[in-house]
């Protein structure tokens, strides 16, 4: 058998030597963290790439709406000189005068002036043609062209939408003005029609912002002049959804960044504000991605480099590691291996390196290797001389006194006995290893111990048939490779048997307590219904006594001499001094028998009570009295009022000799938390001497002479028993002539 021993926290059972290598090694982890360590960097310039695309995307913005703004201003200025010039048409001889011919020579002079335009002409009120510059229009209907309608209704220059001349076949934009007789009368239109190419020139200053798209277009959105020859056409209706509807809705400025289906332009749109009778609109567009274009290959540049000075320092790290830290640590690792292998002389023969931290590792493994050899030939050492304590412990084990045997934990089989064993129970060595330990034991005794690690009660069986109270004490234990329990037995029958006795003893011991307890109880009871009995029995006596002696004194009249006198004063004071006894002797005889009836009491209000009836009483005595606020408790009113009046009339009567008496009634501060306040009364009258401290609340016990202060030595007796009945208790504190305090608990809930 080996002794117990700790078995490790650790377990093996987690090692596998066969599990797959891991696929990371140290130079593959270097250049990750080399790669990881320039992925900050690459981040940053990500960001910052970002923000100056952010920067260049508002920019532009604000870019192309500036441009829309200016091409606009310049076209106005244009609107503005067509006005001018149907002015000066309108106002020339030749319109005014009713000679058709006159007017086309003068209108064709005036057009081989004027090569922006195609057209110009003079339309009546009935929509038909008056005269034109190309002579051939006579009489044809223009009374459907939105410009004679416009320049009817707004009675100032107009501009048209696009449209293709009936008169020439031409793409042009017609501007017209009412024409008016001398007399003020409008007597038709006057219209001029430009070539929608001349309009071009008006955008060359859309280059100011690269892969800007600038169009004119009228008021339906059709596209007059482009900057753009990839854009829609001249007379197409504006392609750019956005932007049409912003013209549409008549609507000017920078429009909100929008995605135009996976790329993002950028829009404005701005009116030709000539007049409000020529709407016209400049609309502007790029796409974000010219705009940002070279924020990205700047981007594109930054992380090219940044990968490239990462990839060479990762070479260099490669190469590197693999000498200066991979190969000394493949050295480490194989002294590792050779300690493994306890071949410690290999392990200590491995070449130094030039890292510190590898070399203090080549330091540590030289001092683990030595420190191993030392723990080897300690190893042997203990070994041999476990071995020989293991030894003595079997025949220790074998000639121990004690009853020890070894039990196996899971099957319960004997496997280890000692004679004293065998003895006890009756079986010889080779019949106690064929039993198990339910083969002996009967039955666990009733009541466990509370402490798991205390021996435990079990009623076993010998051989011969016979049952015995043991104590078993298990310690668990090793024995020749398998887990098992050292237990020793105690026999415990005598002892068990003499407890018995004794628990039997003391429960007729307890009986004879409760016995006599109930027959003193009654005998108290007894006691006070007795003193109760006789103290109101003695007062017809006494009262007899009483009415004889005045009636002997009035029979004698003033014939009676000095002596008689005395002895009927005498006679008087002893009967009104017994009558006072026996009242108090009622009254303590009451206070053991009345029922209590607990509620809340103020205290202050009591003592208030008392203190009006002494001072009504007693006059003339000037008594300083200090009366705290605030007193309650929870108690029988009635008894707390007569031990209110039996203490303070006490401190009342013992200051009757102190000038300056005071009295202070009042509660002590606040002790530990659930504790019952402390109530004090304290005079500063005659005190007592403390030695006769224990006799102050015995019935008929006075420490002062009746001639000094009368009294019947019965108050403080009733005082103690109405503080024992609320459960609490009482106690003083004095000096003579230095006063007195009495301090009592009030706890009617501990009443018992």
């Amino acid at each position: 058998m080996t002794e117990p021993h700790f078995q490790p926290t650790y377990s093996l059972a987690a090692f596998d030597p066969d599990r797959r290598r891991p696929w990371l090694s140290l130079r593959k982890l270097l250049i990750l963290l080399v790669l990881m360590a320039t992925a900050p960097l690459m981040v940053v310039e990500i960001v910052s790439s970002q923000r100056e695309q952010d920067h260049e995307v508002l920019h532009a913005h604000e870019s192309i709406h500036a441009l829309a703004t200016l091409i606009a201003s310049s076209n106005a200025r244009s609107v503005e000189g067509v006005g001018q010039f149907l002015s000066a048409l309108s106002e020339s001889p030749a319109t005014s005068a009713s000679d058709p011919e006159a007017c086309v020579r003068y209108l064709r002079r005036v057009l081989s002036l004027q090569p922006a335009y195609v057209n110009f002409g003079l339309v009546d009120l009935n929509g038909r043609l008056v005269c034109d510059a190309t002579g051939s229009g006579a009489s044809v209907y223009l009374g459907d062209r939105d410009y004679f309608r416009r320049g009817l209704e707004t009675g100032v220059p107009a501009a048209g939408s696009y449209q293709v001349g009936r008169l020439t076949g031409r793409q042009s934009l017609v501007f017209s003005r009412p024409l008016a007789a001398p007399d003020g009368a409008i007597r038709g239109v006057v219209f001029a029609a430009m070539d929608v190419r001349a309009l071009a020139d008006s955008l060359r200053g859309a280059s100011a912002v690269p892969g800007a798209s600038v169009q004119l277009v009228d008021r339906a959105a059709v596209v007059l002049a482009t900057s753009d020859e990839q854009a829609e056409p001249v007379g197409a209706l504006l392609a750019d959804a956005v932007l049409r509807d912003a013209v549409l809705a008549r609507r000017s400025g920078a429009l909100p960044v929008e995605a135009d289906g996976h790329a993002v332009r950028l829009r404005a749109v701005q009116a030709v504000q000539a007049s409000a009778a020529n709407p016209l609109f400049v609309v502007a567009a790029v796409p974000a991605e010219r705009i940002i274009a070279p924020a990205l290959r700047g981007l594109k540049f930054r992380l090219a480099g940044i990968l490239a000075m990462a990839l060479g320092v990762a070479v260099l790290v490669w190469v590197l590691g693999q000498r200066l830290v991979v190969r000394p640590l493949g050295q480490l690792i194989a002294g590792l291996r050779h300690v493994e292998a306890e071949d410690y002389a290999r392990a200590l023969s491995q070449p130094r390196t030039s890292l510190r931290e590898l070399d203090d590792l080549q330091r540590s493994l030289g001092s683990l290797v030595i420190g191993l050899e030392a723990q080897r030939f300690e190893r042997d050492q203990a070994l041999g001389a476990l071995s020989e304590r293991e030894t003595r412990y079997r025949e220790l084990f074998k000639a121990n006194p004690q009853v020890m045997v070894v039990v196996d934990v899971h099957s319960l089989q004997f496997l280890a006995v000692n004679a004293a064993a065998s003895a006890f129970y009756g079986y010889t060595h080779e019949e106690f290893l064929d039993l198990t330990l339910l083969d002996i034991r009967r039955a666990f005794r009733r009541v466990e111990p509370i402490d798991p690690q205390a021996p435990r009660v079990w009623t076993h069986q010998l051989k011969n048939g016979t049952t015995r109270q043991v104590e078993v004490l298990v310690s668990p234990t090793v024995f020749e490779g398998l887990a098992a329990e050292l237990v020793m037995v105690t026999d415990v029958t005598a002892r068990l048997a003499a407890e018995a006795r004794v628990r039997e003893s003391s429960e007729r011991l307890e009986q004879r307590v409760a016995e006599r307890t109930r027959e003193l109880e009654l005998a108290n009871h007894e006691l006070e219904a007795f003193s109760y009995s006789v103290s109101h029995d003695l007062r017809n006596p006494l009262g007899a006594v009483g009415m004889f002696g005045q009636m002997l004194s009035a029979h004698l009249g003033d014939s009676v001499d000095a002596q008689a006198k005395l002895c009927l004063a005498r006679i008087e004071q002893g009967v009104r001094g017994m009558e006072r006894l026996i009242d108090d002797l009622m009254a303590l005889a009451q206070v053991t028998r009345t029922e209590l009836l607990v509620v809340s009491v103020d205290l202050s209000a009591v003592c208030r009570d008392v203190l009006k009836d002494l001072r009504e009483g007693d006059p003339a005595r000037q008594v300083e009295v200090v009366l705290d606020e605030g007193l309650g408790c929870l108690g029988d009113a009635g008894l707390l009022r007569r031990l209110m009046t039996n203490l303070i009339g006490n401190a009342w009567k013992f200051t009757a000799r102190t000038p300056d008496a005071r009295i202070h009634i009042g509660r002590q501060p606040d002790g530990p938390a659930g504790s019952p306040p402390v109530f004090f009364v304290q005079d500063n009258g005659a005190g007592f001497d403390m030695k006769f401290a224990g006799r102050l609340f015995l019935p008929f016990e006075r420490l002062h002479g009746d001639h000094d202060f009368p009294g019947t030595g019965v108050g403080l007796a009733t005082v103690q028993r109405i503080v024992a009945r609320h459960g609490g208790r009482i106690w003083a504190e004095a000096a003579v002539n230095q006063g007195a305090t009495f301090r009592f608990i009030i706890n009617p809930s501990r009443e018992g």
